[in-house]
């Protein structure tokens, strides 16, 4: 983690593609409406937000890391540590629910986190390069296991089955738009992250919103034209919309979906705790920022795997509007302060 290795902008793209993206085929896991035939609306008004959001984190980012490592940008650096330990935890807590729902095997619960944060903290350890050509190749094996899980399920696909768009309720919209708004840790993780890439870095990031936002609107769109109303009970609309896959003599789609949304997870912990760690040095030192990942990682651990078993701590990882709040401090307040203190001085 202490290795300042480089990564393009194009690797840049991929890699905040893959990590935003496992979050969305979670879609409906705080909402408990579950209509994601509304998400396509709130799609287009979270890529408004979330652009919005991205132009102080770019505009603070241009100008490096020294306002993050000296006086009160230490103090940031640490909260900024908090804010992705919290976002690891949420990411793993829905990890763990989807298994519980899927498997419910209590041994799957505990091991298969187990493995996956002992493999992300590795990750993180080779470095963000390492991460990034890791993640471009598993989003090229999520784009074609999507396609896949597309082709197959187009036969069920029915245009009576979406509900004409005066019929969406407000508050539906709304509860969608601030979750997607909420999951956008990688905005803020661009702080850190953009000294470490080579080419443009603007670009990137707006071709990532709007893929992003594009992607999730159709694919809204198209499992609320195969699921219908069942959509409406589903906790994870998105898993139960894979279960409904075959191609051929392949009838368990949906294990090919797991295993891919895995390897996204691995994935989007290993670039946090890489970004844990880099809070973590210009907070602290260089030695504590090599402790700090597996200390997260372990507390957030023991979180997932509760989650499960208790609703309480399920439900408070997955608040809505403490999830909103964190992100648009950290996308707003924060670099508005390290902004002021680079004008003004010391």
């Amino acid at each position: 983690m202490g290795i300042r290795n480089k990564i393009s902008a194009s690797q840049l793209f991929c890699l905040l593609l893959l990590s935003r993206g496992v979050l969305s085929v979670a879609c409906g896991a705080f909402s408990g409406s579950g209509d994601i035939g509304s998400a396509a609306l709130s799609a287009v008004i979270a890529l408004i937000i979330s652009i919005l959001l991205s132009i102080p984190v770019l505009y603070l980012s241009k100008s490096g890391t020294e306002p993050l490592q000296n006086g009160a940008g230490r103090v940031i650096s640490g909260i900024y540590a908090l804010y992705f330990f919290y976002s690891v935890c949420i990411t793993m807590t829905m990890f763990t629910v989807l298994r519980a729902e899927t498997t419910g095997l209590r041994i799957s619960i505990i091991a298969v986190p187990l493995i996956m944060t002992a493999a992300a903290l590795y990750g993180s350890y080779k470095g963000i390069e390492a991460i990034a050509r890791c993640g471009a190749l598993i989003l090229f094996a999520v784009v074609a296991a999507f396609v896949l899980l597309c082709l197959s399920l187009l036969s069920k696909s029915d245009i009576l089955n979406l509900p004409p768009v005066g019929s969406y309720k407000l508050s539906d919209i709304i509860t969608n738009t601030v979750i997607m708004v909420g999951e956008q840790s990688c905005i803020p993780a661009i702080i850190f992250i953009y000294t470490h890439v080579k080419g443009n870095v603007k670009k990137s990031v707006v071709l990532w919103l709007i893929v992003l936002f594009v992607c999730i609107f159709a694919l809204s769109l198209f499992i609320s034209s195969v699921l219908g109303d069942y959509a409406l009970t589903q906790f994870f609309p998105v898993y139960s919309w894979a279960r409904l896959s075959s191609f051929g003599v392949l009838q368990r789609l949906d294990s090919l979906f797991l295993a891919v949304w895995t390897a996204g997870v691995f994935v989007r912990l290993a670039l946090l705790f890489w970004v844990i760690s880099v809070c973590v040095r210009y907070a602290i030192s260089n030695t504590v920022s090599k402790l700090a990942p597996p200390v997260f990682g372990i507390f957030a651990l023991i979180i997932a795997v509760a989650a499960p078993f208790n609703s309480a701590i399920r439900e408070a990882m997955l608040n809505t509007g403490v999830l909103l709040f964190a992100t648009a401090f950290c996308c707003l307040i924060l670099p508005a302060v390290l902004i002021i203190k680079r004008r003004l001085g010391k």
